[in-house]
């Protein structure tokens, strides 16, 4: 027991002596970078390489930014021909414009190669109203064009393809308004309906439209008409004579 407790006091007394460093090694020391041996350090192969690889990965991670733009609606115009043309026919326009059909025929056009594409034979066209611009030109660019049109100077093919079947006031009053072209038109279309043998088409209404024609046109528009019905109500008359 006394042993024990001796052994016990000599361990509590003795005291801690510091580890000798062994012979020839220095004690290790913490190693500061400068700015130049840092700078050294990336410029190496190796740290490029790394840096960049990590670039890369950096910009294979991000979402790519998608830029959504909604087209523009291309402006149109609507173009229709109301010339005095055969029935069938078609117009060239001109190689970039192409055809439309003639008397009611419609063609929609991209408003730009409209503009850009037009000739003389256009604008002369536009300007005597056989050619005539529906719908796809603002105030400004009628004003400018020429095809503000005035009521009732417009013969369009929905009144056109009618005219036959109305009554004899309100073709004259649909005539005297009419634009010089379209009364030219209304006289071919009813030249071509006497032809076939129309018969609508009346001596009485005729000759009203051949005075109003003549205000505008001092040999009148109808006249060809008149000339064949004194024509063939003069060999009417001789073959009742011959009776």
């Amino acid at each position: 027991m006394s042993d024990e407790i001796k052994t016990l006091e000599i361990e509590d007394g003795v005291e801690e002596q510091p580890t000798p460093n062994k012979r020839g090694r220095k004690p290790a020391t913490e190693k500061k970078f400068s700015a130049e041996d840092i700078q050294a350090v990336l410029q190496t192969p190796e740290a490029q390489a790394f840096m960049q690889s990590m670039v890369a990965q950096a910009l294979a991670n991000q979402q790519p930014t998608v830029v959504q733009v909604a087209p523009q609606k291309e402006e149109m115009v609507t173009l229709l021909y109301m010339g005095a043309v055969a029935e069938g026919s078609r117009v060239n326009l001109g190689e970039k414009l192409g055809e439309i059909m003639g008397r009611g025929g419609t063609r929609t056009i991209s408003k730009t190669v409209f503009f850009e594409n037009m000739t003389p034979n256009v604008i002369n066209r536009l300007k005597d109203r056989r050619l005539i611009v529906m719908d796809g030109m603002t105030d400004e660019e009628r004003e400018r064009y020429g095809v503000n049109y005035k009521d009732g100077e417009l013969v369009g093919k929905d009144i056109y393809y009618k005219l036959l079947d109305l009554d004899e006031k309100t073709v004259v009053s649909i005539f005297k308004k009419a634009c010089f072209r379209h009364k030219q038109l209304i006289a071919s279309l009813y030249g071509d309906a006497y032809n076939a043998g129309d018969n609508r088409i009346n001596q009485p209404l005729i000759q009203k439209l051949q005075k109003a024609s003549k205000e505008v046109d001092k040999a009148g528009m109808f006249t060809a008409i008149l000339k064949d019905m004194a024509k063939a109500l003069g060999d009417d008359s001789e073959s009742d004579d011959e009776d």
